[in-house]
């Protein structure tokens, strides 16, 4: 059960601030290069909170997560942030180009009552990690504040949701309306009562997927519990920010693969690996790039098909064998659906089981890109980087009403929110 309400968002200052050069993708997928950008772009950039720089200097009550609140007190002081004088809910949509095609994905931000998601119809799908958790606590309890909304899927067959949500953009004007990186971004302030109560009303029932931000609803949840009992605790920390959007609408989601680039290996040449892997995959070596895409493109799904880069130009197409039972090749705790899936054969039979890696999080590093991937091995740093099909949305519903969980990192839905468009401050 959804329990969403509006609220009184904090916005960019159309007046004083060029959002184009205010808002940033979630945190998770800025890399130093573009943290320095964002940084340069404009002194109230969204950065200064959800990733600002460390200093030789810092001290506890100096660092990154103080300076974040401080920061963010001050743009409201200055009016740089203004919060708004009526509840809404906020439809956000965006429109880009996929592979020649064009698309459009609409949803709505709002607040929802945090529910434990081991009790709840909240159901998450990939694990996480303890870092990145430590980091977003500390800067919830700095800044009090959802900075980003969690991105979260429901079914919606009929598309009433959705439907209440067009009906209001055909008729209003846009509060921002900007395109950034090949994708255009639109906000709308939706504050009438009746459209607001038949959305309400029509998420009671839905279950909520979280596509992206898995680690802030736990760092949510977590402080929630944290501050329950505190004289310093209102009932607004019972709530998170979160966006919404209907899976159920054909075309509407974009999902692309995160890469693996892997270190801590200890085997030089890749002999040993090479030839454990060739007694699970039919393994052909490659020297175009190109040509190892195209044909994990065009491989059948049920043959699970990989790549992999191990330096010196030369690319391996890896196509698990025929006839091999994946329910004794993987750790039989793992439910059929889920040892079914690419990501989790490379994690638990390449990762864990042929290179012997068993800590993910100084071993593995995610990357988007495909030459990014190739550039760590190449320079030394990884020794190998391995490259995935993206997963289908389909599969990662079923694995999430079983209450499973995927490697982390196994979706990557396109476009990424931006953060900056709307603050929740409690």
């Amino acid at each position: 059960m959804a329990r969403i309400k509006p609220f009184k968002g904090i916005l960019y200052n159309a007046s004083k601030t060029d959002i184009r050069k205010t808002v940033a993708p979630p945190y998770d997928v800025i890399s130093p290069a573009m943290q320095g950008d964002f940084y340069k772009s404009d002194k109230q950039n969204i950065i200064r909170l959800i990733l600002g720089r460390e200093t030789p200097h810092d001290a506890p009550r100096d660092n990154k997560y103080t300076r974040a609140g401080q920061y963010l007190n001050k743009w409201l002081a200055d009016k740089m942030l203004l919060k708004d004088k009526k509840s809404s809910i906020y439809i956000y949509e965006q429109k880009y180009l996929h592979k020649g095609k064009k698309i459009k994905r609409i949803g709505f931000i709002a607040l929802m009552k945090i529910e434990d998601p081991a009790k709840s119809g909240v159901l998450p799908h990939e694990y996480t990690l303890a870092k990145p958790k430590k980091d977003r606590l500390k800067l919830i309890a700095s800044t009090k504040a959802n900075l980003s909304p969690i991105f979260s899927l429901f079914e919606d067959k009929k598309n009433a949701v959705n439907k209440v949500l067009r009906h209001h953009t055909k008729k209003n004007a846009p509060v921002f309306s900007f395109e950034t990186e090949g994708v255009n971004h639109a906000l709308w302030r939706m504050t009438d009562g009746a459209p607001i109560k038949k959305i309400v009303n029509e998420m009671q029932d839905k279950k909520i997927f979280i596509a992206d931000g898995h680690h802030r609803y736990e760092v949510a949840f977590f402080y929630r519990n944290a501050m329950r009992g505190k004289s310093t605790f209102r009932p607004a920390m019972g709530y998170v920010m979160m966006y919404f959007s209907n899976l159920s609408e054909r075309g509407s989601l974009t999902i692309l693969s995160t890469h693996r680039a892997v270190r801590n290996v200890n085997d030089p040449g890749h002999k040993k690996t090479k030839k454990l892997l060739q007694e699970y995959f039919v393994v052909e070596a490659l020297r175009e790039k190109s040509l190892l895409f195209e044909l994990m493109e065009k491989e059948e799904k049920s043959r699970h098909a990989l790549g992999m880069y191990a330096g010196q130009n030369v690319f391996y197409f890896l196509r698990l064998k025929r006839g091999l039972s994946l329910d004794k090749l993987i750790n039989s705790t793992k439910t059929r659906d889920l040892k079914r899936l690419d990501v989790t054969i490379l994690h638990e039979l390449i990762i864990n089981q042929i290179l012997g890696i068993k800590s993910v999080e100084s071993s593995i590093k995610y990357v988007r890109s495909e030459d990014d991937a190739i550039e760590l091995v190449d320079g030394g740093g990884y020794e190998a980087a391995f490259f995935l099909k993206p997963t289908d949305i389909n599969d990662m519903r079923k694995i999430a009403l079983k209450g499973v969980m995927m490697p982390q990192k196994s979706t990557y839905f396109y476009p990424k929110l931006l953060t900056g468009l709307v603050i929740n401050k409690f």
